[in-house]
């Protein structure tokens, strides 16, 4: 076991998650060629673990779970894979699916071009554990799981990062030695992720090749009276069968086994623009609130 944390990043390390988009529909459609084109995305991201130092934790269909002792070597990573991406030797079929296909960058390069790879990253203090079985060390803890959600709100071909590693890359005075002197960066504002206590700044990061590419406003579960991030027990309570006629047997069933992630009524999707960065104390409040209030009521 000692021999498999030796080898293994410790301490505060940056924790990568990444998956392709749409790759249900993709094995659907063309598991053919989805194979093939598996096969070249697994040594691609493969080639470049090797070649940044990542230690690669785990990989489950087309998700992969690396952690970094640098983080400067974790945002060259994910660099690399989206440019070199964007020349890889994809199926045919591949390039005529919808999310696939070639779009020229206007400047002799390519912006689009084969699979989209999400990914998200979030720097922790995880814990190690050896697992013996496959002779690889496992990484636990909330941080692990914040690195995960991160990674969840991305779309393919984004790269988000938390505000945690942010301002572990972000040098004070942005000089020469910034890993983000390079890159594109946009503050995307706070953000709800499941199971997550508190709403996250999130930053979209991108290298300078690819500062064309564009993505759709991240959305939120919110609860649509107050506009809090996650199950709200004031207006359940506040709420009757006869001030809010047709309510009754909305419940989301998740609500009656603790689940602190919906409103008990209806959910609705709102832009970031609503959890904006100077609304997060606010969010903060609120979440606490909810937690402090306990679990919610029985399910009607």
């Amino acid at each position: 076991e000692k021999e498999l944390l030796a080898l293994a990043p410790q301490g505060m390390v940056t924790m990568l998650f990444t998956d392709i988009q749409d790759s249900t529909q993709l094995w659907e459609q063309m598991p053919h060629d989805m194979a093939k084109a598996l096969e070249v995305h697994n040594d691609m991201m493969r080639a470049a673990i090797r070649e940044f130092r990542g230690y690669e934790v785990s990989t489950s269909g087309d998700s992969f779970f690396v952690v970094f002792q640098n983080p400067k070597d974790a945002l060259d990573m994910c660099f690399q894979v989206q440019i070199s991406m964007l020349a890889a030797p994809w199926p045919a079929r591949i390039l005529e699916y919808e999310t696939g296909v070639p779009v020229d960058s206007g400047d002799g390069g390519w912006l689009w071009r084969g699979l989209r790879v999400r990914m998200g990253m979030h720097l922790g203090e995880p814990t190690p554990e050896p697992n013996v079985a496959n002779q690889k060390v496992d990484y636990f803890g909330p941080s692990v799981n914040l690195a995960s959600r991160v990674s969840s709100k991305a779309m393919g071909g984004q790269i988000l990062v938390s505000v945690d590693l942010f301002d572990r890359l972000y040098l004070p005075n942005w000089d020469s030695c910034s890993p983000l002197k390079d890159a594109v960066v946009k503050d995307l504002g706070a953000h709800t992720l499941k199971g997550i206590e508190k709403a996250q700044l999130l930053f979209s990061v991108l290298p300078r090749e690819l500062e064309k590419r564009t993505f759709p406003e991240i959305q939120d579960v919110v609860c649509q009276y107050c506009k809090g991030p996650m199950w709200c027990p004031r207006c359940d309570k506040d709420r009757s069968e006869d001030q809010y006629p047709g309510r009754r047997g909305r419940r989301n069933s998740r609500s009656s086994r603790g689940s602190h992630q919906i409103c008990p009524y209806q959910p609705s999707l709102t832009p970031r623009s609503a959890l904006a960065r100077e609304d997060a104390p606010r969010l903060s409040r609120l979440i606490s609130d909810a937690w402090n209030a306990g679990s919610p009521p029985p399910h009607q």
